[in-house]
């Protein structure tokens, strides 16, 4: 409870007296956990959901979807090259992979979003995998917060046909695989797990030094995105997810390069701004 609750809190004793208002709960002191390794455990491409196939692309929510991500497949059927354009513009991040190797990013948060070339060749795979990063609820925009694909995609302004859709919400994360994933500078998000245990429950923030971008799980329980640019460097995890034994986390890189850090948990929120790798 920081200065602005007990603020607000006095506010509202002034004009509804304080004896009508319910006695504070009592704080329990924050906890810090040691650094957690992780692993490697599942590549997103090795743990994709049965496809729908369009003749061209459509929306999320066309597919009953409204969070996560969805994941654009197409096979080229000739050899072409040139700018790839996702519809009438980015909706929101678009990560694109060329036979699952990772060859740019085009994100709408830009103010000039960034310009991805591909050149592919018969029977090369093409990935556009769409991050929704939340909707507007205001403004003019607010008519038209449709995520993933609206349009054509095209390459060299050629529109590419037949695609594949994987929706992805991650309401959880995907089981371990058999085989351990390779990780490089170029390769497919990654899930990477890992185990703890904490002498005390209570509640701490989990600090990723070292990591880009994507979201965290412990014991299932989704506690948000992280992203290196800030402002938000911490994530809150609430003491109620925690047991003493055998706690469970998995954290999404969707840009991993094999040097992701440890995850730890620490006392206090910390907030900051770092340039973005991708500009």
């Amino acid at each position: 409870m920081n200065e602005i609750y007990h603020a607000i809190r006095e506010m509202i004793g002034a004009y509804v007296g304080n004896d009508s208002i319910p006695d504070l709960v009592p704080e329990s002191p924050l906890i810090t956990i040691p650094s957690i390794k992780l692993e490697p455990a599942v590549s997103m491409f090795d743990a994709l959901p049965d496809p729908i196939r369009k003749t061209t692309p459509v929306n999320m929510e066309a597919v009953g979807q409204s969070t996560g991500f969805i994941l654009y497949r197409h096979t080229a059927t000739a050899a072409i090259s040139g700018v790839v354009k996702t519809g009438d513009q980015p909706r929101d991040r678009v990560l694109v992979y060329v036979n699952g190797k990772r060859v740019g990013v085009i994100d709408s948060t830009y103010e000039v979003p960034n310009t991805v070339s591909v050149t592919l060749k018969k029977h090369d795979v093409l990935d556009l995998l769409i991050e929704n990063m939340g909707r507007v609820n205001f403004g003019s925009k607010i008519v038209d917060q449709r995520k993933g694909i609206v349009g054509n995609v095209t390459v060299d302004g050629i529109v590419l046909s037949n695609w594949e859709l994987y929706p992805l919400p991650l309401t959880t994360p995907p089981a371990a695989a058999t085989a351990t994933p390779q990780v490089t500078t170029t390769s497919g998000p990654i899930f990477y797990t890992g185990s703890f245990d904490v002498d005390t429950v209570g509640d701490t923030f989990l600090e990723l030094p070292g990591w880009t971008k994507g979201a965290v799980w412990v014991n299932g329980v989704n506690l948000g995105r992280y992203w290196v640019i800030g402002p938000q460097q911490t994530l809150y995890l609430p003491g109620v997810y925690l047991r003493e034994t055998g706690n469970s986390i998995t954290v999404l890189a969707l840009e991993p390069t094999g040097d992701e850090g440890e995850v730890r948990g620490i006392t206090t929120r910390n907030w900051g701004n770092n340039p973005d790798p991708d500009m």
